[in-house]
């Protein structure tokens, strides 16, 4: 096998006087990648490049991304209004103004030689996900206006459909002019799954989605004052957008045996659950909540920027019982926070997490070995003396999980690496 394009970067004065005249257009036309978006358009911007940001709106926090110096720009069609609708007019409206404003990307790309950019990089394309393949037209515009497309493999296939778009994704994979994956096995899985040439992959890390801020002394008793969590309760965290493949339902299963067995309802510990998903999930978390409603806290709702520090300082151990993942922004904020980990024994994760060392990793879908390995860590953090060497183990091995991840800014320099090989006169 071709090993793929790994990219490399030139450093200091060099990179400077190369990307300050670059024009990148950077598309997340529907916000589904908002945060990766946000930091990379960042890293970009600091790197000298000019980046135009098409995404129909700014989820959730708007003022975030003024802070960050980055507005959006979608088009002469916005989503703003659609939001007042019922669901399945709302989805078709932001449709059908997505659809429009691609049209209008399509006639600036055509008619304004002047103002077209050096690279059009795609993140994901959801309305392929539907049947609308409006997208592949935009990749067709650009090439034959000589802009060279780019896309990030996010995921190999959008979660939980099983194959049914598999053809619409090879399709997707083998148009455009480079694909950027975040780990050789994912890249491996192009090559061999969907038929791409090796040449036309690269492979750039994802960063964290929101590093920790810088620690303060006694972060996590101020933390848990804030959350209003005892001081000596074990805690365990479990956060992000909740989804099938996210394993929350093992999780709860796993959970609930434990407690069962748990052998001091004095320093019962607590499963913390925050943050957003559809309604089947948020159900299924309501539920067990309840029933569980003296060892199980739910923030089923949008953590903002400011309050998502506390729910880590506050941790004791993150959680990540995924069925499966081609990659985890999730994961790697995580593992800016230096917490013991347990997750699925996934190879996007083995990148990161080495058992035993900085996490205890378990075969994904096996609720059995979920419940043994929270047994062990809580046991540890209670106090008991059989296994508090292996949480002591875990938490040494954490203290050094910053450095397994690469820097927005070394991403940007690897990205604009790409772009350089696909414009190489520019």
């Amino acid at each position: 096998m071709i090993a793929p394009a790994l990219t490399s970067s030139p450093s200091g004065s060099d990179v400077a006087q190369l990307d300050r005249n670059w024009s990148i257009w950077l598309s997340d036309a529907f916000c589904f990648t908002p945060w990766y978006s946000a930091a990379l358009v960042k890293a970009l911007l600091n790197n000298g490049a000019s980046v135009r940001f098409i995404s129909s709106e700014i989820a959730g926090e708007p003022a975030y991304f003024k802070s960050q110096g980055i507005a959006s720009c979608p088009g002469p069609f916005t989503f703003h209004h659609a939001n007042k609708l019922p669901s399945p007019a709302r989805k078709a409206a932001r449709l059908l103004a997505a659809m429009a404003n691609s049209a209008t990307l399509r006639w600036q790309l055509k008619h304004s030689s002047v103002a077209r950019p050096d690279v059009l990089h795609l993140q994901q394309l959801p309305a392929l996900n539907h049947g609308v393949h409006d997208d592949f037209r935009t990749i067709a515009c650009a090439q034959h206006c000589g802009v060279p497309v780019v896309h990030t493999v996010h995921n190999l296939l959008p979660h939980d459909s099983g194959n049914t778009l598999r053809a619409t994704y090879q399709r997707l994979y083998t148009t455009v002019d480079r694909l950027i994956c975040h780990s050789p096995d994912v890249a491996e899985q192009l090559i061999k799954q969907f038929g791409v040439n090796a040449r036309n992959i690269s492979v750039i890390p994802h960063g964290p989605l929101f590093e920790a801020p810088p620690e303060t002394e006694n972060e996590q008793c101020l933390a848990r004052a804030s959350l209003s969590i005892q001081r000596d309760r074990p805690v365990v965290l479990w956060q992000g957008v909740m989804a099938p493949y996210k394993g929350l339902d093992l999780l709860l299963q796993a959970w609930e045996r434990c407690m069962h067995d748990w052998p001091d309802t004095a320093t019962k510990p607590l499963l913390l659950i925050a943050g957003t998903g559809s309604t089947t999930e948020v159900t299924l978390v309501n539920g067990a909540a309840k029933h569980l409603s003296d060892s199980v806290r739910t923030e089923i709702r949008y953590i903002t920027t400011t309050e998502l520090p506390l729910l880590f300082q506050a941790s004791d151990v993150l959680v990540y019982p995924y069925r499966a993942i081609t990659t985890s922004g999730a994961l790697l904020t995580g593992l800016s926070y230096r917490k013991p980990i347990i997750a699925s024994d996934l190879a996007p994760f083995r990148q990161f997490l080495r058992h035993k060392e900085n996490a205890l990793l378990v075969p994904p879908g096996d609720v059995n070995a979920l419940v043994e390995v929270l047994h062990t860590l809580l046991l540890g953090l209670s106090g008991d003396p059989k296994t508090q060497t292996m949480y002591r183990t875990l938490a040494s091995g954490s203290a050094s999980n910053r450095e397994l991840y690469t820097s927005w800014d070394v991403i940007a320099k690897q990205t604009l690496s790409v772009y350089r090989e696909l414009v190489p006169n520019k």
